[in-house]
């Protein structure tokens, strides 16, 4: 699997609507020519900082940005083994990651999922290694990479909110030695969020409050209606770990109805293990992922990619699954495991396959919308009566940031 990762690390400059976003505010930063604020663009600043970072150091290619994530992931790995060290095999965690599509394919593209990530397993990793020996060292990890975590995506203040919280459910049970450090921990983290909230025109809070609120306002019932349909499905690709838009020997209904229905068993079934493994896993975890999971399905967009930052914790929760005593429940998590392991391999296959083949991957990426201009750029291709159709802009940013 390193290996496969690699050979991806060649791949191609993997356009995207948000990818084109990103880039825009990049340039916006580093030289204000780009109207992107006249765009809409609500995106936070973390991630174009980050590829403004790389440009300053001229490796702002497509190779060295995926490498970059690969980091990324690397660091989350090390931050989740950690937090749960002994509980679960380190390398179960790390074969079932890297196995996940969605991580594949967030890896390889240069979005700010695997960034935040880092930003925010580090910042959990940091509080409950503080709450265990109390350095100064950790707080001060937990403020640099929940400021980071934020920056980097609006979702990152639940991380606030879930120490917090953690704090104060902790606090009954603090011997008194240690209450005064944690009070002051408290109110340090209480002003944090305070300063955060009244900077949120910086955050964007407001804008991604105000954008969720708009589709509510509009249809209530069809908002919680489409959102929980939309979720349910996005969860169970993780899961089952494949998009339902690569399976098309299935009508799309049956299709969405299965998703749908495996999404709410997956929710389901994840929800047991939490409230079954409480006590087992530390409570900033908990209170974090069930505020993610009530966030996410509040949000009026369809996207696997929106499950990425939690996959590893994910699987860990999963992993703490005792083995079924019967038989038919422990062939159905033997078949389970083995369909997600043979999907994982054979998206790995597919994207190092498009890697190395660019006709195909011209054809196939992102459904083709690219198509035009990754054939002129990759194949020098002429378009004759097609030329209405090519957007200049796009072929600038692969000259720019392709490897």
């Amino acid at each position: 699997m390193s290996v496969a990762y690699m050979v991806n690390s060649f791949t191609p400059f993997r356009l995207g609507n948000d990818v084109l976003r990103y880039i825009q505010l990049k340039e916006w930063l580093e030289t204000g020519k780009h109207p992107v604020m006249e765009m809409g663009n609500r995106l936070p600043y973390g991630y174009p900082v980050f590829l403004l970072l790389l440009s300053k150091l001229g490796l702002c290619k497509s190779f060295y940005i995926v490498l970059a994530n690969y980091l990324y992931l690397a660091g989350s790995l090390y931050f989740v083994n950690s937090i749960f060290r002994n509980r679960v095999k380190a390398w179960h965690l790390v074969a079932l990651t890297l196995l996940n599509w969605a991580i594949v394919k967030s890896a390889i593209t240069p979005l700010s999922d695997i960034q935040y990530m880092f930003f925010s397993t580090g910042t959990l990793f940091f509080f409950t290694a503080y709450m265990g020996k109390k350095k100064i060292s950790y707080l001060a990890g937990i403020l640099i990479f929940s400021f980071l975590a934020i920056m980097t995506r609006t979702i990152g203040v639940l991380l606030i909110f879930s120490m917090v919280l953690t704090l104060i459910l902790q606090k009954k049970n603090t011997d008194s030695g240690k209450a005064p450090a944690l009070r002051i921990l408290l109110l340090a983290t209480t002003l944090f969020l305070i300063l955060v909230v009244l900077c949120s025109t910086f955050f964007r809070i407001n804008d991604y409050v105000n954008l969720m609120l708009s589709f509510f306002e509009t249809n209530p019932a069809g908002f919680w209606i489409t959102n929980i349909r939309w979720h349910l499905a996005d969860l169970a690709e993780v899961f089952i770990n494949t998009s339902q838009f690569k399976i098309n020997f299935v009508s799309a209904g049956i299709k969405e109805a299965l998703f749908m229905i495996a999404g709410f068993f997956s929710l389901v079934y994840f929800i047991q293990l939490l409230i079954k493994k409480r006590k087992d896993i530390p409570i900033v975890i908990i209170i974090y992922l069930l505020g993610y999971i009530i966030i996410v399905f509040n949000w009026p967009t369809y996207d696997a990619r929106f499950w990425v930052p939690v996959i590893p914790p994910l699987i860990t929760v999963v992993l703490y699954a005792p083995i079924p005593v019967k038989p038919y429940l422990r062939f159905g998590f033997f078949s389970w495991k083995l369909v997600y392991i043979f999907l994982g391999a054979f998206a790995i296959g597919y994207y190092s396959y498009l890697t190395f083949n660019k006709s195909a991957f011209a054809q196939r990426h992102d459904a083709g919308i690219w198509k035009n201009e990754y054939e002129i750029y990759f194949f020098d291709k002429a378009v004759d009566n097609r030329t209405a159709n090519i957007r200049p802009y796009i072929l600038y940013v692969l000259d720019t940031y392709d490897r």
